[in-house]
Parts: C-alpha cells; sequence; structure tokens
C-alpha cells in the first residue's frame, strides 16, 4: 500500500478507485464506505476478517482471544491534503492507528487544549486511550490510516454516536 500514488493533485474520484481496488485485492471485504464526509472519508472492513486485518496491519498489538472475539471495526481513514478530522474523544473506545500509505499528522492532548501536531510516520502504532482527545490530520498528500477499536465496555460497544466533538471545522456536532 506505501507504494500508491497519493499526490495531492490527484481528484477524491481517483483516490478512492485507488484504494478500493488496493483494499480488495488484499483480500479485504469492503461492508460499508463513505468516501463523502468533508475530510475524505473510510472503508469499514468486515468483521469476520479482523484476524487477517490485524495480523497485516497491526502484528505487533497484542490482543487476547475475548478482545478478537468482540467487535473491533476495522477500517481505513482516508484523510484528504490540508484537511482534518474534529478535535474529538469518546467514552466507550480506545482506537488504534497506523499509517499506511501516504502522509498524515495527529493532534492529542489529555485536555481540551490542543497540542502542536506530531507527524505520524508509516507503520507507527498509535494507541489513543478512552478519553484522551485526537484529531487526524491531512499533511501535503494524501493519507491512510489502518484503525481498530478497542471497546472499553464489551456489553455496550462503541459506535459513531460515541464521539464529543470539541471543535470541528465542519460545524458538526
Amino acid at each position: 500500500m506505501q507504494q500508491l500514488d497519493l499526490n495531492a493533485k490527484s481528484s477524491p474520484k481517483k483516490i478512492f478507485e485507488m484504494l478500493e481496488k488496493e483494499v480488495e485485492e488484499m483480500g479485504f471485504e469492503i461492508e460499508q464506505k463513505d468516501l463523502n464526509r468533508p475530510w475524505g472519508g473510510f472503508f469499514v472492513i468486515s468483521e469476520k476478517q479482523i484476524t487477517e486485518f490485524k495480523k497485516r496491519f497491526f502484528p505487533e498489538l497484542v490482543l487476547t482471544q475475548s478482545q478478537i472475539n468482540q467487535k473491533l471495526s476495522p477500517k481505513f481513514l482516508i484523510v484528504a491534503p490540508e484537511k482534518r478530522l474534529s478535535w474529538q474523544y469518546h467514552f466507550r473506545r480506545e482506537e488504534v492507528w497506523k499509517l499506511v500509505a501516504g502522509t498524515s499528522g495527529l493532534v492529542r492532548s489529555n485536555t481540551d487544549e490542543q497540542t502542536d501536531p506530531l507527524e505520524m510516520k508509516i507503520g507507527e502504532l498509535v494507541i489513543l486511550d478512552k478519553g484522551e482527545r485526537h484529531r487526524l490530520l491531512g499533511k501535503d498528500n494524501w493519507g491512510v490510516v489502518a484503525e481498530i477499536w478497542m471497546h472499553t465496555d464489551p456489553q455496550n460497544p462503541s459506535d459513531e454516536e460515541d464521539i464529543v466533538r470539541l471543535q470541528d471545522d465542519y460545524a458538526r456536532k
């Protein structure tokens, strides 16, 4: 995936088509996709492929069988150049990220105050704790981040409603 041409001048349509083809060629089934987010989009991978997804993108991450058996919501976040996701946190999940292609940055803090952006490095594991404020940033080119959710309450797993937005460039609540 690192060899993909994620040039900022490429159209979103071209980027998403190229990434979708790459994901399918890796043998992953895309269960859901949203390519119309103001910051880019995402591909949700079939939950039944979590073992393969973890092995390929998070081999250093140690998970118990109980954790693997719960919903982990494997996905790829695709962030457009110079765009950013909301400044946010979650009550019911940790997130595990890894930049797998392109360029991206990250802002993280244990308070509502945003800190200086960090450069994400290809292949570097990022674990965002429950309640930790965070924001994914687009840099000079498109970025692709593999993500899994670690639900902190398996009886009440996190979902898209478990987002507390502290700031958002697109006026979302």
